[in-house]
């Protein structure tokens, strides 16, 4: 009896130690998880939102250090994230490309691929070139119906004088110009300075033996041999076709085709669901542009990441120079020594004076010339990222009590048996900062 006993107390006190080992490797199992989403979660965004704003070797006229002229592509507008190709024009391509990084409290009522947005979390939206060429090395093909982006590395492309005579429709291009009939139609032709500056007229037809390209429609003051032109804003954005190739622009010996990039625009959201609407396990969802069923769009979003739960974006906007003044980018550079030209007046340093909230990302158009800049949408240069992950599975015993501060956000409590964590980073959006780097 004695030795029952005794071994039914070494039976207990072990079936107690396993219990409480399996218990505690549980909780640690979930706590691994919990810190692994959120770390994936971090880490996932945080390569993509590094990559924001990167063209090729494009850089677009408002952040060009080098420009002389005021440049023609300053954003003015915010561009709606979930609109189909089909609908985008000119302007919209330009907002588009000004401004990489956009961000939402909730969804827009156009994005209707973002379903079931959780409460009081942030929507994201990343936009740029694919980092590698298409079909060049594991990088996919190019392929008809989806959209690239190609730039110019030919200087005669990024700006060329134009020769004499020329009439009401027609100008002659620069000697360099191509020598193949039609190269150029299609293309909208610029002139930057000179005589005629400002004026942009789009090619119809172009004679590749005399370098004569017509415009469809008279020019206001007819250009002569002192005016520059460039062909669009140095970049198109355009869909692979099987019958025609609109991708025209070269490589820096004017004579090998450039590049072409796969275009990319992501939107990162919380859903409040993960498989089946109801079973409260929160997703972060991505959203991608791409071709479907014939159309180029967002698609349906997909899950990424189980598990977490809240999401806050804070944008930090290069707002003044390193003088101290204001930023402009509808007027050309002004150097505070022209002479030197290491420190610009009316441009960003790349380093944010303040952060802000998705609200507070706007952009309006503007009258040339005036100040302050009204597109702070286009000077995010950082971006703090917050997520908040939540375990899987509940804890057996505990009661979540505490609040969390995402940014400027308070989530909490919850009330609820599920462990949680906050997980944050700063990124520099390396792209357009890198550009706004002066010596």
């Amino acid at each position: 009896m004695i030795a029952i006993a005794m071994g039914m107390v070494i039976v207990g006190a072990l079936l107690a130690l396993y219990l409480n080992v399996t218990r505690t490797n549980n909780e640690m199992a979930k706590m691994n998880r919990q810190i692994e989403n959120g770390r994936f979660a971090i880490q996932l965004l945080q390569d993509d939102v590094v990559h924001a704003g990167f063209w090729g070797a494009y850089v677009p006229q408002f952040d060009d250090l080098t420009a002389v002229t005021a440049p023609l592509d300053a954003p003015n507008a915010l561009p709606d994230p979930c609109l189909d190709y089909a609908s985008w024009t000119a302007p919209y391509i330009s907002n588009l490309v000004g401004i990489p990084v956009q961000g939402y409290d909730a969804a827009p009522a156009s994005c209707g691929m973002v379903a079931s947005q959780r409460a009081n979390t942030d929507m994201l939206v990343v936009r740029h070139a694919q980092p590698c060429v298409a079909g060049v090395g594991t990088c996919e093909a190019d392929l008809a119906g989806k959209l690239y982006f190609q730039s110019t590395l030919c200087e005669n492309e990024i700006s060329a004088t134009a020769q004499q005579p020329n009439t009401a429709n027609t100008i002659k291009l620069n000697a360099a110009a191509s020598g193949d009939d039609d190269t150029y139609n299609g293309v909208v032709l610029r002139i930057v300075s000179g005589l005629g500056a400002g004026q942009s007229r789009k090619i119809t037809d172009y004679v590749g033996s005399t370098k004569e390209a017509t415009v469809d429609s008279a020019w206001t003051i007819v250009p002569d041999n002192s005016s520059i032109y460039t062909f669009g804003l140095g970049y198109v954005l355009a869909t692979e076709t099987a019958t025609s190739d609109p991708f025209f622009y070269h490589a820096m010996d004017c004579a090998t085709l450039a590049p072409k990039r796969k275009f990319v625009s992501n939107i990162y959201y919380i859903r409040d669901h993960a498989v089946t609407p109801g079973d409260g396990i929160p997703t972060l969802m991505r959203s991608s542009f791409d071709l479907a069923g014939g159309t180029l769009a967002h698609q349906a979003a997909q899950p990424l990441i189980e598990g977490i739960e809240g999401f806050r974006v804070e944008y930090g906007v290069d707002s003044r120079s390193d003088t101290d003044a204001a930023v402009n980018y509808t007027t050309a550079v002004a150097w505070q020594d022209p002479l030197n030209k290491v420190s610009p007046t009316n441009r960003g340093d790349g380093i944010p004076e303040t952060y802000v909230a998705p609200a507070a990302l706007t952009c309006a158009a503007v009258s040339a010339g005036t100040t302050p800049d009204t597109c702070n949408a286009a000077n995010v240069v950082a971006v703090r990222l917050h997520v908040l992950a939540r375990s899987l599975e509940p804890t057996p015993g505990y009661t979540d009590t505490k609040t969390y501060t995402l940014g400027d956000k308070i989530m909490g409590p919850f009330n609820d048996p599920f462990k949680r964590h906050v997980f944050s980073t700063t990124v520099r959006v390396v792209n357009p900062a890198g550009r706004r780097d002066t010596p």
